[in-house]
């Protein structure tokens, strides 16, 4: 392993990112994306002034990737940090020591839009959405007066906690028995399909009145809700794409789970869990009332301190394993592939992960009019789900590493439209004849 020039600068990977850059690759990404869209033009020599300005407040993220003997860890990253003119396809991979001057995450502008890409490793969303957050706060010129007690916005004048660059697995972590238990292999869409690794996306802009009218008449939150409207599509496709009902396969979406509140965390690194949930169609057709049910008493049943304690418990046991802890990274990374595959991606059949509704304070309302958010897909999982809302709407986003195939996108958003609602849709996607 490289030496560090003292022990306080070299930051080992929290639990939870650990699995991600022995796995990284071209149709792996890792990557995602958060956008705020203006009704102002970017200047981008202030952006980039803002933008070094901020990242002192985020030590945490001022950081490189290197691989040592037995683990990845983190070392200071002293290089200049740049901003980035967006032109590309969304949550693309990019070269960790080269792609962005050895950080791990970019800044992106367009003309009227501020973005943040990360490599999971670093943070995850709600970590990255107190960065860009920050950001526009100090873009904007937002006073501590008119940010008010915004959880997510921080001050370069605050002292850094210690909390927020802990790994706060280790924190909570109590040692349980019975930890590992597998579950067999989910539904996956058409791996017959023409795919590359730009990332195809489609936008859908959708009132949050409208869905919490619909989530509210089953008595369910809009996340369970978007969770049926997807396991119903990828029902439907089952049913079409495979011939003999005895082949079907389970149907299982993973929802990423923010767990700071539930363990009073302030840490901006990774914190949040993977609850999987859905219906197995070997059983039986199910209609759309008993897949909300099903959501509903799966993601409830699993999102608490017990259920989730058991997963952290998981995590750090594994780590601390002799046979893993001390084993040469050039054998730990085809391990830590087979346990990516073993309990994740062949496990469910796509993510939705929604942030949820983000209160935008003082006078940023004023010059954001939407927010983004989006999630790479990978090889096995080619299509993905991500949710963020603002300003009365709520922006789903569905990214693709499928070139033709939208049939999913297009069932799910008919299902609302069916329903009563209102979808306005964007794409990057070339349409042909246009």
């Amino acid at each position: 392993m490289k030496k560090a020039s003292s022990n306080d600068e070299l930051l080992p990977l929290d639990n939870s990112a650990i699995i991600y850059p022995p796995t990284v690759a071209r149709y792996n990404a890792h990557v995602f994306r958060l956008s705020a869209r203006l009704n102002v033009d970017v200047d981008p020599v202030r952006l980039a002034n803002v933008a070094k300005r901020v990242l002192k407040r985020f030590p945490y993220f001022a950081v490189s990737l290197h691989q040592g003997f037995y683990w990845y860890y983190f070392l200071p990253n002293k290089k200049p940090l740049e901003i980035y003119k967006d032109e590309d396809y969304p949550c693309g991979y990019f070269h960790l020591k080269k792609g962005a001057n050895g950080y791990l995450f970019k800044i992106l502008y367009t003309t009227r839009s501020i973005s943040i890409e990360v490599f999971h490793a670093l943070t995850d969303g709600a970590g990255a959405l107190s960065f860009l957050k920050t950001l526009l706060a100090y873009y904007f010129e937002l006073s501590k007066k008119e940010v008010g007690e915004d959880p997510h916005i921080l001050f370069v004048k605050d002292k850094v906690a210690s909390e927020e660059g802990e790994d706060a697995f280790e924190r909570f972590y109590r040692p349980r028995s019975a930890l590992f238990a597998s579950q067999s292999e989910a539904f996956h869409l058409s791996q017959k399909s023409f795919y590359n690794d730009m990332v195809q996306a489609i936008s859908a802009r959708i009132s949050i009145e409208e869905l919490k009218r619909l989530s509210n008449n089953h008595q369910v939150t809009i996340t369970e809700y978007l969770v049926a409207l997807l396991i119903e599509a990828l029902q439907a496709l089952q049913a079409e794409q495979v011939s003999k009902e005895r082949r079907y396969r389970p149907i299982r979406v993973s929802v990423p789970i923010n767990i700071r509140r539930i363990f009073n965390s302030i840490t901006r690194r990774n914190f949040s869990l993977f609850v999987a949930v859905g219906i197995d169609p070997r059983l039986g057709y199910y209609e759309f009332g008993e897949i909300l049910e099903q959501v509903k008493y799966q993601l409830r049943g699993s999102v608490n301190e017990k259920g989730l304690g058991l997963q952290i418990a998981r995590n750090v046991a594994g780590r601390r394993i002799a046979l893993i802890r001390y084993a040469p990274n050039v054998l730990k990374k085809p391990f830590m592939k087979l346990l990516s595959d073993f309990y994740g991606d062949k496990i469910y059949s796509m993510t939705l992960s929604n942030i949820g509704n983000v209160n935008l304070p003082g006078s940023l309302k004023d010059v954001v009019e939407r927010l983004d958010f989006f999630l790479s897909p990978n090889k096995k999982n080619r299509v993905s789900c991500a949710a963020i809302g603002t300003n009365g709407y709520i922006s789903l986003n569905f990214t693709s590493l499928l070139t033709e195939d939208v049939s999913f996108e297009r069932k799910v958003l008919t299902a609302l439209v069916e329903r009563g609602v209102a979808v306005e849709v964007a794409t990057n996607r070339i349409i042909e004849g246009e």
